[in-house]
């Protein structure tokens, strides 16, 4: 067909690599959910899903667009050179801002539950960054072992802490949090660093710890991706914070574990997401046009629809018996909204595979602008809904903004295509 799809043909254990793996941490998540329905209340599950949405918008608006600036550089500099800058960077991130929010918010709050979310929100992004570092030079294994231990320790944590010792309140879902966290940061650095053997400390002067042409690269390329944070989360979070407003934590605590089944579509596009963005970020480095991209991604993108519509067909047939098996009665409410939201997640996972493009081509302000007017349709619609279908308004209004959303980037891709 083209370069792009004959180089696929030889990744076909990469991918099934990356399936499998996929599927085992599909596995433990679904029993995770199901732990957290019989031991943990909607109102606890709330509190927890609030200020978890705190930690990642500080996340999606600070660390997201430095891997992603971090991955689009592997493919066109000196690994251990971009690796080095890209750690530096996250250390000012962390030490020098978010250390510095944490300490304020404990001040303020006298609640040590913030030391937690720091150390939560820090490790996340070294576990991402140096587990990112591994899958784009092609350590598929060491890749999809460490997703596969992230989430079965998860679940093991989770036993010993609120199983084993009774502790089922939200502060007992953040020290797990940190825990797993904080471990899986170590050992993914420690892969990393094996992977380039071993970093290299010297006494150099502070501009060099910060190459100006990478600086200059950075800046450039985040800009467009920090307004984007704040879009994104207002599609992916603002729906918590309404619910609040219009109802209550409990109810919080019963849409977030419905939509977390709904949002499990997210493990069926992953591997095939995996696979392809280092491919299309290569392509790039490599001069290959445009069109040949477009073509591999159009290619991928309707198999990827059929098998995700069958699976949301199976879903709303079958949600009651699905609602039994995963949650509880006590989250009764949260079981129409699995299929709803997984409904959504197929316009949205879509979309995420259209537009490693945008990334790989530095096309940034495409995904800025769908995802700009994607937040205003998302909230919006919630705040017409809510008020009138509570958590299932909510729902919809993810559905109904995804499903929006996913037709404006159709747009942009097909002008994309003929400027």
């Amino acid at each position: 067909m083209n370069t792009a799809l004959t180089s696929l043909k030889f990744r076909n254990k990469p991918l099934s690599i990356l399936m499998s793996g996929q599927g085992l941490v599909a596995l433990a998540n679904l029993m995770y959910g199901k732990a957290v329905a019989l031991y943990i209340s909607p109102i606890e599950w709330g509190k927890y899903s609030v200020l978890l949405a705190v930690m990642l918008l500080f996340h999606s608006l600070m660390v997201t667009p430095t891997i992603q600036s971090f991955k689009a550089e592997l493919t066109s500099s000196d690994y251990r050179l971009v690796v080095n800058f890209y750690g530096r960077i996250l250390g000012v991130i962390y030490i020098g801002v978010f250390a510095l929010m944490a300490i304020g918010a404990i001040i303020y709050t006298q609640n040590i539950i913030w030391v937690l979310v720091w150390i939560a929100f820090v490790a996340q992004g070294l576990y991402s960054l140096s587990n990112d570092s591994l899958n784009f030079t092609g350590k598929h294994k060491t890749y999809s072992l460490l997703l596969i231990g992230y989430a079965f320790f998860n679940l093991l944590l989770f036993g010993i802490v609120v199983w084993g010792f009774g502790q089922n309140k939200a502060i007992n879902l953040w020290q797990i949090l940190a825990l797993l966290n904080g471990v899986f940061a170590v050992v993914s650095v420690w892969q990393s660093i094996r992977l380039i053997n071993g970093f290299r400390f010297d006494n150099q002067a502070f501009s060099d710890w910060f190459p100006a042409e990478l600086l200059r690269k950075y800046q450039c390329y985040i800009w467009p991706l920090v307004s984007l944070a704040v879009w994104g989360w207002l599609i992916n979070y603002a729906d918590r914070y309404l619910i609040s407003f219009y109802m209550t934590d409990a109810d919080i605590g019963q849409y977030t574990l419905g939509y977390g089944i709904g949002s499990k579509m997210l493990l069926v596009v992953a591997p095939l997401i995996a696979l392809l963005t280092p491919l299309i970020f290569q392509l790039k480095a490599d001069s290959k046009p445009s069109k040949e991209v477009d073509k591999l991604l159009w290619h991928y993108l309707k198999r990827y629809i059929l098998i995700a519509s069958g699976l949301c067909i199976v879903f709303w047939a079958t949600y009651n018996w699905i609602g039994l098996l995963l949650l509880s009665m006590t989250y009764k409410p949260a079981f129409v909204i699995g299929p709803i939201i997984a409904s959504g997640y197929l316009f949205l996972t879509c979309i995420h595979i259209l537009e490693i493009k945008w990334y790989a081509y530095g096309l940034t302000r495409f995904v800025l602008w769908h995802n700009s007017m994607g937040a205003v349709m998302n909230v919006v619609l919630n705040i017409v809904l809510i008020p009138r279908l509570g958590i299932v308004g909510a729902a919809l209004a993810t559905l109904l903004g995804f499903a929006g959303q996913f037709l404006i980037v159709l747009w942009l891709f097909q002008y994309d295509a003929k400027s």
